[in-house]
């Protein structure tokens, strides 16, 4: 797959992680907790498109300015669609959903805030947290196991940690940060 024109891909693949939004949430309002199989299934081959764009975005050389802003957006979207689920299901209480959520918040609004005046590059941290919190949000869909509700408050201290660090590295001078809570 080369050329341009296969270039629409990861474009198309982050597109429909955000069609499938409203499926998921459907499915998460129709179970009847404390899991939803069927709907941590298909947030699972949801987000599993995720690790797949970005993948073919940079060897088809097609990283475009609407996915570096999309395809994060999508990935906090699905999440979030999952954590208020999760809490609806009675899976878990709000504080532990609420920390991954404002940590997102957070993270959109500085880079929305501060776009253009402060470069913001994912580090490791921030990808382990990202990708700690997409498999506890999944498998705790899928199953009640206590080792699962282990696997989620470690991927809340892990999104504490990664914001914490973004905060500590960020510059308000406009220089460049090299740290950030994305993944």
């Amino acid at each position: 797959m080369g050329g341009t024109r296969w270039h629409w891909v990861p474009n198309a693949l982050t597109i429909g992680r955000l069609a499938a939004l409203p499926l998921i949430g459907w499915m998460l309002l129709r179970a009847d907790g404390p899991t939803a199989p069927a709907a941590a299934w298909v947030f699972a081959l949801v987000a599993l498109t995720d690790w797949f764009d970005g993948r073919l975005a940079r060897s088809l050389g097609a990283e475009s300015d609407f996915g570096r802003v999309a395809d994060p957006l999508a990935d906090r979207l699905l999440v979030a669609v999952a954590l208020i689920g999760l809490i609806g299901l009675g899976r878990y209480g709000w504080p532990g959903p609420t920390v991954i959520l404002a940590r997102d918040v957070l993270v959109i609004a500085a880079v929305v805030l501060l776009r253009g005046r402060v470069r913001v590059q994912v580090d490791r941290l921030g990808k382990v947290s990202s990708a700690a919190v997409m498999v506890a949000v999944g498998l705790s869909l899928l199953n009640s196991a206590k080792w699962i509700d282990v696997l989620f408050w470690i991927a809340v201290g892990l999104s504490v940690a990664s914001v914490l660090r973004y905060v500590a590295t960020f510059s308000p001078s406009g220089s460049e940060t090299k740290h950030s809570p994305e993944g």
